[in-house]
């Protein structure tokens, strides 16, 4: 079976959490020692920020699990606002990591905002620490963003960081 997004359900939500807070890759993402500012969250916080809503079929913010083999890898999730939408992704183990696994989720969501959604930007705002996911992400066509080549909303350079060192990162649509 080759790689491919599925959409995830609210009976995901467990396997979701666990592949962000329980793998061999979390360290690289959050918590100690090197994202105190950014912790685990346990079960009962993961749910408050991916309510019911964030697993309906259809909406402003949609997730998808990441498939490969018949075997989840990793999940990819959307939050569109307007003509932005701001992307998140985690492979949950890094035996799955540089297979350009992440490259392909990118590609597969923005032709889902490019179908299904007014959205002409997409935004991904790691940690300046995960060098690592930087690269990934820039080798996926983002680019720093550049108050000169960019026009974002305010709520993309002001809202809801994750870190206190996150950079903001931006794919044109086309």
């Amino acid at each position: 079976m080759p790689f491919k997004l599925k959409p995830a359900r609210l009976e995901d939500r467990p396997v979701v959490h666990e592949m962000l807070a329980c793998s061999d890759a979390t360290a690289q993402m959050m918590g100690p020692p090197d994202y105190c500012d950014h912790p685990v969250p346990s079960y009962g916080e993961f749910c408050e920020d991916y309510d019911e809503e964030a697993f309906a079929p259809e909406g402003e913010f949609r997730i998808f699990m990441m498939e490969l083999d018949g075997r989840d890898i990793g999940v990819i999730h959307y939050w569109q606002n307007g003509t932005v939408a701001e992307i998140d992704l985690w492979i949950a183990g890094r035996n799955d990591w540089g297979q350009g696994h992440g490259s392909s989720a990118i590609r597969k969501v923005a032709a889902v905002l490019k179908e299904e959604t007014p959205a002409k930007t997409m935004i991904i705002r790691p940690s300046a620490r995960n060098r690592r996911a930087i690269a990934a992400y820039r080798k996926a066509g983002f680019e720093p963003f550049e108050p000169t080549r960019h026009c974002l909303p305010d709520w993309c350079l002001a809202e809801g960081f994750d870190y206190d060192d996150a950079v903001v990162l931006v794919k044109t649509l086309r």
